[in-house]
């Protein structure tokens, strides 16, 4: 009976393993919580496409909407949700592959990375595991690629194009929220500390030849002028002075967004669009970062 249910088991998981090699290519966004979609996204990164990519972008929730996909090139957006730039910066200084450029989101540069999302991916025994058993990946849990596969099949299966809809009044009610909060301020030493974190991250991907290009993400004009947003570009400008390090500037347009800082996603296609006419007209070129 034992020796039954183990054979049953081993052909359960071969199988399994073969679904997944067989459409690999086909399951997308399987995470079933924010934590979970971020850790989805570091695998992918670690042991799939990701490895690919000759330009990577890091960043937060704010950055995690750009639309790289149809545009030449070979992108992958490790943007993580409720995390900063400093979580992604981690996490390609950790792994082998260097891309030659690393786009880095300013917005997040105030925030340590976290410690907890950063262990449960570099645990080496489990990353040996995971690497060569893509079953043993949280991106491959059965329930989260049923439901990932329903949902791309219901979207086929949809004649009508969504869209976003911004209700301007209740996004008024979030900013005037947001901006209490961003107008208190931690002393300046320590959202220095914060932001060396990621200075030492991009010191060591540039010693190994990676470039590096800094943009801010953007945000209601409200919040902007904000005391918190002005400190944080002010101590990323002299952490990371113009003369040394290429910018992309800042778009002149208005971009509307859901609460203050995170675009809808027509949007977060335009300032993708920008991005990469910035990219285009920069000292690096993209031809060499592709």
């Amino acid at each position: 009976m034992v020796r039954k249910a183990v054979l049953t088991t081993l052909l359960l998981l071969l199988l399994y393993s073969l679904f997944i090699y067989a459409f690999q290519g086909q399951i997308h966004r399987t995470g079933l919580t924010v934590q979970q979609n971020n850790i989805v996204k570091a695998e992918e990164f670690l042991y799939e496409n990701g490895q690919k990519a000759d330009t990577i972008v890091v960043g937060s929730s704010m950055s995690n909407r750009l639309l790289f996909d149809s545009l030449p090139g070979h992108y992958y957006n490790l943007a993580l949700e409720g995390l900063s730039s400093a979580d992604g910066l981690g996490l390609i200084v950790r792994a082998k592959h260097r891309p030659r450029l690393v786009l880095i989101e300013t917005n997040s540069m105030d925030r340590l990375p976290d410690t907890a999302f950063s262990e449960a991916l570099t645990k080496p025994a489990l990353s040996v595991i995971r690497k060569y058993m893509p079953l043993t990946r949280l991106k491959y849990q059965p329930v989260g690629v049923v439901k990932a596969l329903i949902r791309d099949w219901s979207a086929e299966k949809r004649s009508t194009v969504e869209t976003e809809t911004i209700d301007t009044s209740f996004v008024s009610k979030l900013i005037q929220a947001r901006l209490i909060d961003m107008n208190r301020i931690p002393p300046e030493n320590e959202m220095q500390a914060k932001i060396d974190v990621s200075a030492a991250y991009i010191k060591s991907l540039q010693a190994s030849g990676t470039q590096v290009i800094f943009f801010e993400m953007p945000t209601d004009p409200r919040v902007r002028n904000t005391i918190l947003s002005g400190r944080v570009r002010k101590l990323v400008g002299s952490t990371f002075p113009e003369s040394a390090y290429p910018y992309v500037q800042f778009p002149a347009d208005f971009y509307q967004t859901t609460d203050g800082v995170h675009l809808p996603w027509s949007e977060c296609a335009r300032y993708t669009r920008y991005l990469y006419t910035q990219l285009s007209q920069s000292s690096v070129r993209l031809t060499e970062v592709r």
